[in-house]
């Protein structure tokens, strides 16, 4: 299953920037139908009242998308030495995006969720996506041997999609956001710890989501497919 990735940022990034803002404003119920769930781990999660996910055993992952905050590279450029180039974008998204689904197949195996490809009556699409990248000190190979002051590495949003695989319909969605609590102060750009940095929050999101398809799924034991 694809999608249309143009399509899928924006749509994305207009409910997050509503969803993400104070809680008087979050809607308690959603256009589509879908109702605010109290008292989660992410910021904000709906869901179909009436959706059973007992019923799905397998789940299909669509590869995780990701945009960087509006203005983003202007921001970034606007401190040489970093010029970084649309190359190094979409290398960054490229990686992170690559990292976000190696953790998520790794949590999900751990928990003993088969992984499909094809789409069935029992299966579940989780369609995540990062938005609004936000990185402080990127390395690129300009940027390399510089010095950076920050308090934090970056932050990021995440946008997280649960469908029938058949129908389509959206049977619960999530947004949440995080941000880098290392509280760095001076330092080499090193890409290695922004990738430390990214991978705590991914990991933490991936451990969410598990925990909620285990309480809400049939967990079935299987091999899973790359």
């Amino acid at each position: 299953m694809r999608y249309n990735s143009l399509f899928i940022i924006i749509s994305l990034g207009l409910l997050i920037s509503s969803s993400l803002g104070a809680a008087d404003d979050i809607p308690q119920v959603t256009p589509d139908g879908l109702h605010l769930v109290p008292d989660t781990q992410l910021r904000v999660v709906y869901a179909d009242p009436d959706a059973d996910l007992s019923i799905y055993s397998k789940l299909l992952l669509i590869d995780p998308q990701v945009a960087f905050r509006k203005d983003w590279r202007r921001d970034i450029n606007q401190n040489k030495p970093y010029l970084v180039t649309t190359e190094d974008m979409k290398n960054i998204r490229s990686k992170l995006a690559e990292m976000f689904r190696e953790i998520l197949l790794a949590k999900l195996e751990a928990g003993q969720f088969t992984v499909v490809e094809e789409q069935a009556a029992d299966v579940l699409i989780i369609r995540p996506a990062i938005l609004d990248l936000n990185i402080s000190s990127p390395e690129t190979p300009r940027s390399r041997n510089t010095r950076s002051i920050t308090r934090s590495v970056g932050d990021m949003k995440l946008y997280l999609e649960l469908r029938d695989s058949l129908t389509g319909d959206i049977l619960a969605k999530a947004a949440d956001h995080q941000a880098d609590r290392s509280n760095v102060t001076t330092y080499m750009t090193d890409g290695n710890r922004n990738e430390k940095a990214a991978r705590r929050i991914l990991e933490g999101w991936a451990d969410i989501l598990v925990n909620g398809l285990n309480e809400t799924m049939q967990v079935t034991s299987g091999p899973q497919e790359p």
